[in-house]
């Protein structure tokens, strides 16, 4: 009894907090690694052989001005949230720090660069990211990540991820940025699961 009222205060409570602030477009500064997640660093005796060559990501969203959406306390879609960089460069960004972070050499390049068979190159799209909230956010990445090793293409999947930066009361523009940066590490700890296999160190 005392359970469910102390639910239903605190749904109530909710409620109410995000009616009065479910107006006003939300600015996202993406940023990666999450801040909740301590990125390990990479010393020279640990770095990898392998250099790769990352080149920029591509954006196949259907709405590129927009990576997620402000409910008021009935559910009701009330404003929007916009990104103030870049998505495909935030994306771009963050596979080079995972990459780095696992030891490897990371070079910028174009798919020219991959004419050397000894060359590892790494492209791909963005599908997704997009977080929504209501009671609390629902961060969503999906990626479309190529690995070509030489003229041959050795990876071409599809990693999601999902992420979320807790209760949604505030909804800050920063508690939706935070939400997608936990998504995507999600997916790019998967793709570094099948980078390493495919990779091993040297």
């Amino acid at each position: 009894m005392l359970r469910n009222a102390i639910r239903s205060g605190c749904f109530l409570f909710v409620a109410a907090a995000l009616a009065g602030c479910a107006f006003g477009t939300r600015q996202a500064s993406l940023t990666y690694p999450p801040a909740a997640v301590e990125q390990a660093a990479v010393s020279d005796a640990v770095t990898k052989k392998t250099t790769i060559v990352l080149n920029k990501f591509g954006d196949e969203r259907t709405d590129k001005s927009i990576v997620g959406t402000v409910r008021n306390g009935f559910g009701m879609r009330t404003a929007d949230v916009v990104p103030t960089t870049e998505v495909s460069d935030w994306v771009t960004k963050a596979v080079g720090t995972e990459l780095r972070a696992n030891g490897y050499r990371v070079v910028s390049g174009s798919p020219e660069n991959v004419n050397d068979p000894k060359v590892v190159a790494i492209s791909g799209s963005v599908l997704n990211a997009f977080c929504d909230m209501y009671m609390s956010y629902t961060g969503q990445v999906s990626l479309l990540t190529k690995v070509r090793k030489g003229n041959n293409e050795v990876i071409t999947k599809h990693y999601n991820g999902e992420g979320s930066a807790g209760l949604a009361v505030a909804a800050t523009g920063e508690s939706f940025a935070e939400s997608l940066s936990l998504a995507l590490r999600d997916a790019l700890k998967k793709f570094m699961a099948d980078l390493e296999s495919m990779l091993p160190e040297k």
